[in-house]
């Protein structure tokens, strides 16, 4: 049984906005031919990179893309999970705001919200048995945290541990 913790991204849009921002890269006579392979590159990370996590079976498999090149998957058996961590990232605090005026903050919320599986503020890792952790999942909104809190817990039956 496959049980994706969600919200997937979804590729094919993905790869749709990732043809229309390089586009003008490629077609324009004002970028040189080094900076043409320079936006490709750049545009493939920016839009081509996730986080894809995911009960298969009897395990946990999370899988990181970058530009659209999938990473080597992490995988950890169900059984060995002891423990669910739910955490709060760590947000921005008042020495940054007073050395950056803001701008940290600003950044932080677009971050959020364009790339949740990196900037996310709530985060849920799985601990084994042998005390290895693995970030599960990462990323916004209370109704995906409730949502894949409770995949990890029925699925393992572990204690969850709010931090």
């Amino acid at each position: 049984m496959d049980r994706p913790l969600g919200p997937l991204p979804n590729w094919t849009i993905r790869w749709i906005v990732f043809g229309v921002l390089i586009l003008p890269a490629l077609i324009s006579s004002q970028v040189s031919w080094i900076g043409k392979p320079f936006a490709v590159a750049l545009m493939a990370a920016l839009v081509g990179s996730a986080r894809d996590s995911r009960v298969v079976g009897t395990d946990l498999k999370t899988q990181l893309f970058v530009a659209f090149v999938p990473c080597k998957p992490e995988r950890c058996k169900l059984k060995f999970i002891v423990q669910i961590e739910a955490e709060n990232r760590k947000g921005i605090g008042a020495v940054d705001w007073m050395f950056f005026l803001g701008f940290n903050w600003v950044m932080d919320r677009i971050m959020q919200w364009i790339w949740p599986w990196m900037a996310g503020e709530l985060e849920l890792w799985v601990v084994t048995a042998r005390d290895r952790k693995m970030l599960a999942w990462r990323g916004n909104g209370d109704q995906a945290f409730q949502a894949n809190l409770a995949t990890l817990t029925s699925a393992t039956g572990a204690a969850v541990k709010r931090q």
